[in-house]
């Protein structure tokens, strides 16, 4: 099956970015579950370069802080389960292990730092929530059942490059692994 690794992609930053944004600069996904708690934009794949409105898309006027989310690892693992009245060495099914790494990178020209990493703090809690909350991603069609996910640290993305000097800038990841089955 040609395509697997985006359709995981896409239904990862589909669930936690909300509904589907074709712009100039992508697939991007805005007004998700997790824009009240600061997720602007999710991206399937690291994006480079992200226009600040982005961040703050859904948060409101005067909003502080904002998040936005790219998929910046996606590495997959094939593995065949044979047996019992699955058939012979042709048949049985396969399971397509991907380790998911979503990455949040955060703005903020609140007046403490703290404010914005307390937010980006529980955004990265309610991701995790959100995964716990559906055993299939709601994706029935596409097939994926994460495994407990793993928060921490990495660099961020670069955003956008005409930014202003003395604002925050910040990232925090999510890890988990995510599970697809199909016949062999």
């Amino acid at each position: 099956m040609t395509g697997d690794r985006q359709l995981v992609r896409n239904a990862v930053a589909a669930y936690f970015g909300g509904a589907l944004v074709t712009t100039d600069a992508g697939v991007a996904y805005q007004g998700g579950p997790l824009a009240g708690y600061g997720l602007g934009t999710s991206y399937p794949y690291a994006p480079k370069g992200v226009p600040d409105q982005y961040y703050f898309e859904g948060r409101g006027a005067g909003a502080g802080w904002g998040a936005v989310m790219g998929i910046t690892r996606s590495r997959k693992l094939t593995s065949r389960k044979r047996g019992g009245g699955m058939g012979g060495p042709a048949s049985g099914y396969r399971n397509r292990f991907y380790a998911i790494v979503c990455t949040f990178v955060v703005i903020s020209q609140e007046p403490h730092l703290e404010t914005a990493e307390a937010g980006l703090d529980d955004l990265l809690d309610q991701a995790e929530a959100l995964i716990y909350a559906s055993r299939n991603l709601n994706t029935i069609n596409a097939g994926l059942y994460p495994n407990p996910p793993y928060a921490g640290n990495r660099l961020p993305f670069a955003p956008d490059p005409g930014a202003e000097r003395g604002r925050y800038i910040g990232a925090g990841t999510l890890s988990f692994e995510a599970v697809t089955t199909i016949a062999a």
